[in-house]
């Protein structure tokens, strides 16, 4: 069943190499038109990732986006293994708790861009040597 998927992938790979182009001959919208005409020839890939490492904010932002993505995967990768070690037999509880954890995550998120967005405190949340541009 692998090497059947793994064939049409491959297979779905090569077509893709064949028939798509970089880019369209004719550009899809006027913004498109002009973006294509004020890229510049030197700008590359790894120019760019190179520059976004050297915004404070960028990196500041991956920081905290990793810390909280990996406390969150460890915390629901563990959870059920957490409760039935100190409450045996009680795994539908642990389902409980993290759904709990996931629901307060998307209130909180939702919460918080309200009160951001009225309060325009964006600044307030940043580090006091970071500028926010």
């Amino acid at each position: 069943m692998f090497y059947i998927i793994g064939g049409v992938a491959t297979l779905l790979l090569i077509l893709v190499f064949i028939v798509f182009k970089e880019k369209p001959k004719y550009p899809p919208s006027r913004a498109q038109s002009l973006s294509y005409a004020l890229t510049s020839p030197d700008a590359s890939y790894l120019g760019s990732i190179a520059q976004l490492f050297k915004n404070l904010n960028f990196v500041l932002l991956v920081i905290t986006y990793g810390l909280n993505a990996g406390a969150f995967y460890a915390l629901s990768t563990l959870l059920n293994r957490m409760v039935i070690w100190h409450y045996p037999g009680e795994e539908v509880n642990a389902g409980r708790i993290g759904l709990t954890i996931v629901i307060a995550g998307m209130l909180g998120a939702v919460i918080s861009g309200i009160w951001l967005d009225r309060s325009k405190t964006y600044k307030n949340l940043c580090h006091p040597n970071c500028l926010i541009q």
